[in-house]
């Protein structure tokens, strides 16, 4: 081996490249269920916290994203989905709680979509 050999063995050695372990992608257990006030969505995430949770609803999609906290074998796991939603949901005033492992997400219809009596008369 010549000294440019060794150099750059060395080099190699001292500086070894960081290779990025890709993210394993699973997509989560959901339940969804309606309200007469709103929509409902528990999705099951565990090893996720706050941190590595991203909700975000785009052009009428509401996507979860959600990075484990643990890994196995080095390997990192996440979990992702997507859910098209109705326009009769107001996704601005949605509430999100995560607890052990469990997300709730609480979005409330708009109030053009919740349900109206209509009054009925009797004619005579």
């Amino acid at each position: 081996m010549n000294d440019k050999q060794m150099a750059t063995q060395q080099v190699a050695q001292a500086h070894p490249l960081e290779q990025a372990s890709p993210v394993l992608w699973g997509t989560p257990a959901v339940d969804i269920y309606e309200t007469d006030h709103e929509l409902v969505l528990l999705a099951d995430m565990p090893g996720v916290n706050e941190q590595g949770l991203q909700l975000e609803v785009s052009r009428g999609v509401l996507t979860l994203e959600a990075e484990r906290t643990e890994s196995e074998n080095g390997n990192k796991h996440g979990y992702y989905r997507q859910f098209k939603l109705s326009d009769r949901i107001d996704a601005d005033a949605g509430q999100a709680q995560l607890k052990d492992g469990v997300l709730t997400l609480r979005l409330p219809k708009s109030a053009t979509a919740k349900p109206k009596k209509i009054a009925v008369k009797t004619l005579h």
